[in-house]
C-alpha cells in the first residue's frame, strides 16, 4: 500500500522545522527534480518509507511501474556534536514530550547555535543521496519523492530528525545523579571533624584511645590539675586509721564521727 500525502497543493510542510528541512533539501534537488518528486509523492508512488540512523529510505515506483530503492542521508552526530546536543537537550526536561507531540521548539536551535550544532541540516552540503535507478549522479525523481514524504512525516513527527541523528527520546533524559557518599564512611579520606585516619586516638600518631585519653583528661572533661602525678606513678596508699592521730581526727570531724570511723575500721579488720 503506497503512502498518501495529506498535502495536495502548495508547499509541503507547515511547521518551521519541516520547512527548514524542505528548503535545505530543495537546494540539493534543484527546481526541476523537486517539482517531479513532489508530483510523484502526491501521486502515491512512494510504496513504503522508513527512517534509521543517518538516513531515510523508501521504495518508489516509476511511471513505467518499475520499483527503485531511494535513500536520503542526514548524517548521525559525531561524538562531539552528540555531546553538545545532549547537553542542551537535557537542560529542557520537557523536550522529549514536545517532540513526541509533534513540536520542536526553535529555542533549542538557538541554544545549539554557539556550538554550530543543529538537529536540522545546516546546509545542503550536509545532505547526500543514493538510488538504485540509472539516473546517476542524481538526485533523481525517486530521491525527490522520498524527500517530500519525509518532510511531511517530520512535520508531525520531528522525532524522525532525532532518529536520523542517531538518537532516541530516551537519550534526551538526563541520567540520575550518583548517590552521595555516606557521612563517616570508613572508606573516606578523613573523619567528619577534618582529621585524617591516624591523627586521632588509636592511630599511629596518637596512641591508644584508652591509655592516652585517660592520662590527658579527667573524667569530667577538664584538663588535669598542675602538679598531678605523671602517668604511671603509683597512686596514694589506702587510708589506715592505725596511722592516724586520734586527737587530730577528732579535732577535724568531731568526736562522735571520729568514733564511728574508728569502729568501722575496727570491725572491718577484726
Amino acid at each position: 500500500m503506497s503512502i498518501q500525502l495529506v498535502s495536495r497543493r502548495g508547499p509541503i510542510g507547515k511547521g518551521w522545522h519541516a520547512v527548514a528541512l524542505r528548503e535545505a533539501a530543495e537546494r540539493l534537488l534543484g527546481a526541476g527534480r523537486a517539482s517531479r518528486g513532489r508530483a510523484d509523492a502526491r501521486a502515491g508512488r512512494v510504496q513504503w518509507f522508513e527512517v534509521e540512523a543517518g538516513a531515510a529510505r523508501a521504495e518508489v515506483e516509476d511511471p513505467d511501474g518499475s520499483l527503485h530503492q531511494a535513500r536520503f542521508e542526514l548524517p548521525a552526530y559525531r561524538e562531539g556534536d552528540r555531546a553538545d546536543f545532549l547537553r542542551v537537550a537535557r537542560a529542557h526536561p520537557e523536550l522529549p514530550t514536545l517532540l513526541a507531540g509533534g513540536e520542536y521548539p526553535q529555542r533549542i536551535e538557538a541554544e545549539l547555535a554557539p556550538s554550530e550544532v543543529s538537529l536540522l541540516p545546516r546546509s545542503a552540503s550536509e545532505l547526500s543521496h543514493d538510488c538504485s535507478c540509472l539516473d546517476w549522479p542524481g538526485p533523481c525523481r525517486h530521491v525527490s519523492a522520498l524527500v517530500y514524504v519525509l518532510v511531511e512525516a517530520v512535520d508531525t513527527h520531528p522525532v524522525h530528525l532525532l532518529t536520523m541523528r542517531g538518537l532516541t527520546l530516551e537519550d534526551l533524559v538526563a541520567p540520575p545523579a550518583p548517590p552521595s557518599a555516606a557521612v563517616g564512611d570508613v572508606s573516606g579520606a578523613g573523619s567528619t571533624d577534618g582529621t585524617s585516619p591516624g591523627d586521632g586516638p588509636g592511630g599511629p600518631d596518637g596512641g591508644s584511645a584508652d591509655g592516652d585519653a585517660s592520662a590527658d583528661e579527667s573524667s569530667d572533661g577538664e584538663s588535669p590539675t598542675e602538679g598531678a602525678a605523671p602517668s604511671g606513678a603509683p597512686g596514694p596508699a589506702p587510708y589506715d586509721p592505725r596511722h592516724t592521730d586520734p586527737a587530730r581526727l577528732a579535732d577535724a570531724v568531731g568526736e562522735d564521727i571520729a568514733r564511728i570511723i574508728a569502729d568501722f575500721y575496727h570491725q572491718g579488720r577484726s
